[in-house]
């Protein structure tokens, strides 16, 4: 188990994984251990966001299952483990609740300015002057990406706030749009919307999937709010959009960013951004790791789940 901590798992979960392993080692992904014991894992189960390549994999001769503590896949040499016979699963859907209502935490801090009167009340000034708040309310709502957390987002800014709800995503989704969700082409969507929420995979189709033209179709005065893998957008395009001052952009994937890239988004006041907690809930904890675990108990049975392409 590679990068996880003994906190991640509970005396319950250890005792669901006792039968089905011979040993098992929790490893940073720093430790001077791994390589060795890479060499005699049949499975390896690692938190999102490590990379597991192709030099990892030829490191570990004998691996036969990867299991992802997370959704997101983008930094698994997927195609690989399928050419080796290596079955690779994840634990979709676990934080769809949990990151959905995050979003609008953001939003809302930021069109209400919340930050500012806390801080404020705390020095003990507890006027309302100057502050210029904004509504959801009628105004355009654009999701990219209709996928679990996507339509969750879609439906708490239709139903919950009253915005106009406009979507693109790869595969249309009928059923969506019978509920009253438009579906649009990208270019309609981020040029028309005030509020748009990025819901992407990361896959090698979806890689730097928000360029620059794209960016650049942003509509001016624009709040973006990006919870998806930092890899689905081309940064440098991102920097030139924010020099402009006239978007803002919220993003939670911080700890994806190199120091170098972390440092140049954050001199702009118009990026905002957060630690990845979008997805840490307790419930969404103990639902991805039920998940994981079954996961690799269906596979042992001949019948894996949630297995990725």
């Amino acid at each position: 188990m590679l990068s996880y901590s003994q906190s991640d798992f509970s005396e319950q979960a250890y005792r669901r994984l006792e039968p089905v392993c011979e040993e098992n080692r929790v490893l940073s992904e720093y430790s001077p251990e791994v390589t060795r014991h890479l060499a005699e894992a049949d499975c390896l189960l690692v938190e999102t966001g490590i990379a597991v390549d192709k030099a990892m994999i030829i490191a570990a001769p004998n691996l036969k299952y990867i299991g992802v503590f997370g959704t997101g896949c983008g930094r698994i040499d997927v195609n690989y483990s399928a050419s080796r016979g290596i079955t690779v699963c994840n634990t979709p859907g676990y934080s769809t609740e949990g990151v959905a209502e995050f979003a609008f935490g953001l939003i809302l801090e930021h069109i209400r300015e919340i930050e500012r009167a806390k801080s404020q009340a705390r020095g003990g000034n507890y006027s309302g002057f100057g502050y210029r708040g904004h509504e959801i309310k009628n105004k355009k709502f654009g999701v990219i990406g209709l996928g679990q957390i996507g339509r969750r987002i879609a439906e708490i800014a239709s139903d919950g706030f009253g915005a106009d709800v406009s979507y693109w995503s790869r595969n249309r989704k009928p059923d969506a749009e019978k509920t009253g969700f438009r579906y649009a082409d990208i270019s309609a969507v981020l040029s028309s919307s005030d509020f748009l929420s990025i819901n992407l995979t990361h896959v090698p189709a979806t890689d730097k999937f928000i360029n620059a033209n794209r960016i650049n179709l942003i509509k001016p005065g624009a709040v973006v709010v990006h919870l998806a893998p930092i890899e689905v957008i081309d940064l440098d395009a991102l920097e030139k959009r924010l020099k402009l001052d006239d978007i803002t952009f919220i993003l939670d994937h911080s700890d994806e960013l190199s120091p170098e890239q972390a440092v140049r988004l954050a001199r702009y006041r118009n990026c905002v951004m957060y630690p990845s907690i979008a997805c840490i809930t307790q419930e969404a904890k103990q639902t991805k790791l039920g998940l994981l675990i079954e996961n690799v108990e269906n596979y042992l049975n001949g019948n894996p789940s949630n297995m990725v392409d």
